[in-house]
């Protein structure tokens, strides 16, 4: 991390406006903008997918996203402005992150000609967001604590976090009801003048997990428990027409199994005026000593009414040419966009490991997709022409042909005198597995005063129905729970929460034997500084 904050700070030397960097328009995508609350939200996904409360394994266990019924490996994940689906999986993790006032931005759709392969099904954007803030939240065998500060010295920006959470919502899975454990520590900082902003983030993880050895008879539970300890940095600097990024993740397993991948990225935009984008990327992904280099060129040109964009790849071997490209048509609330896509094989799948051989033919998951919209309705349909799944008689990651994915989505916030209603439904039929093909969230938030004292209280309904079958054929529970929060201004700065999880005390299965549910009690204090 030490030689990109030094080239970063080289670099400053570039002409820019810090504001124009976060700017991020898709003609033709419904873009949907968020925000990570530590006080509402349980995990990072849950601002993102707003029935992810519950997930297998709770904080530390993995949180992949699936938009629009496809796989995780199809929603690009950028933070800062640098794409952070690692180089080992291809897709984001994100259980090790913590809610910490992130803003949020998903764009859906089909989007690779803009963010490159891996964004089929869409992009989100964290932005790291620092508040002069200080909040803790305190439950039975839960601790979180998330201190920010930002200030202005003479037209710069700058903004420290330190965030840490230390808890446990019980046992991973039912087979034995020992406590799992999730620490984190992340340490976030930034800087911001008239020419570029800089990002920095360290995150710092130790969690429990249960069932590493899969061959281990099931009432020897002390070979069963295990745990992993990682870290994840992300450096990043940004100007009007450059971003550079470098991101690592390490990890460490007791049963002796590690991991390490890392990304260098460069994005260069040669063009920028009138709509017209010209621009070229470069990176060099590493897992465990295997690399792999990328390069690309796209343009793109777009107006309040139509957008284009074409992008080139190729890179080292076995990859092959690969061209993309994106029409999206906006007009009086009606939407549209269609293109094409290839999701690269990740460095996992194409050079395998000892365990898994390697597929060094692996060709792309090429596919064609297509949005459609009126204001808050959205009608999705994914095809692609080359799967990519693990076959257990070969041990190999193989190419398995069609697959398909179809749905709709309604998402609208009514404004109320003294409050809000927030609705959102999605239908999907998809030929991914572990995908509801139902899924809801109803909430009701309102505040008032009473005595001089402030208050505000929100009762929500989320639920995830008809999950199908697991790889193994078990069907997969529904998920219906309710949430209550009631908040107080006890001095203008001094907020305080209480919530009640799972009003309804249901315990299900979010997966196969990975229980969640349950009635939680959870007190919260927030302090503006």
């Amino acid at each position: 991390m030490k030689n990109i904050v030094m080239i970063a700070l080289a670099m400053l030397s570039f002409g820019a406006i810090a504001d124009d960097v976060e700017e991020t328009i898709v003609v033709g995508a419904k873009v949907y903008n968020g925000y990570a609350d530590p006080l509402y939200d349980d995990n990072l996904l849950e601002s993102i997918q707003y029935t992810k409360k519950f997930i297998a394994g709770g904080l530390g266990g993995f949180h992949g996203i699936q938009l629009n019924g496809t796989d995780t490996k199809h929603t690009a994940v950028y933070k800062n402005g640098v794409p952070v689906n690692d180089p080992s999986s291809g897709w984001y993790d994100f259980g090790t992150d913590l809610p910490a006032h992130q803003d949020i931005t998903v764009i859906s759709g089909p989007n690779s000609a803009r963010f490159g392969s891996g964004s089929m099904a869409g992009v989100v954007l964290i932005e790291d967001n620092f508040e002069r803030q200080f909040t803790a939240e305190v439950a039975e065998d839960i601790t979180k604590v998330i201190a920010s500060y930002e200030w202005y010295p003479e037209s710069q920006e700058v903004g420290v976090q330190v965030a840490h959470y230390n808890g446990t919502t019980g046992s991973a899975m039912t087979y034995n009801d020992e406590l799992d454990w999730y620490k984190n520590t992340t340490v976030k900082f930034a800087y911001a003048n008239e020419v570029g902003k800089i990002n920095l983030e360290s995150i710092n993880y130790d969690s429990d997990y249960d069932q590493c050895w899969w061959m281990m008879p099931p009432n020897e539970w002390e070979d069963w428990m295990c745990h992993v300890e990682g870290e994840k940095n992300t450096a990043t600097l940004r100007t009007k027409y450059l971003v550079l990024g470098h991101t690592t993740n390490k990890a460490k397993h007791n049963t002796g199994y590690e991991i390490e991948s890392e990304r260098t990225y460069g994005n260069f935009i040669a063009y920028k005026d009138n709509g017209h984008e010209l621009g070229v990327t470069a990176q060099n992904e590493v897992y465990n000593e295997k690399s792999r280099d990328t390069y690309s060129a796209y343009y793109q040109w777009q107006n309040d009414f139509i957008g284009v964009g074409y992008r080139f790849q190729e890179g080292t071997a076995p990859m092959s040419e690969q061209h993309i490209a994106r029409i999206g048509i906006e007009w009086d609330g009606l939407r549209f966009s269609l293109a094409n896509s290839y999701r690269l094989p990740n460095l996992y799948e194409q050079r395998g490991d000892g365990w898994v051989h390697a597929n060094p033919h692996l060709q792309p998951e090429e596919g064609i997709g297509t949005e459609f919209g009126y204001k808050d309705v959205s009608i999705y349909y994914y095809e692609f022409d080359e799967g990519i799944d693990f076959d257990f008689n070969q041990y190999k990651y193989v190419n398995t042909g069609e697959y398909s994915s179809q749905g709709i989505r309604y998402q609208d916030q009514f404004l109320l005198d003294n409050g809000s209603i927030f609705v959102y439904t999605e239908y999907t039929e998809t030929d991914r597995i572990r995908v509801p093909r139902y899924r809801t969230k109803l909430s009701y938030w309102t505040s008032g005063s009473f005595g001089g004292i402030q208050w505000d209280t929100a009762l929500e309904y989320l639920g995830e129905f008809e999950k199908g079958q697991d790889y193994d054929g078990r069907i997969i529970d529904d998920v219906s729970t309710a949430n209550f929060k009631f908040g107080v201004y006890a001095t203008s700065n001094l907020y305080i929460m209480l919530e009640l999880d799972d009003i309804m005390n249901n315990r299900f299965e979010v997966l196969p034997d990975y229980a969640a549910g349950g009635r939680t009690v959870r007190l919260s204090f927030d302090r503006i500084l």
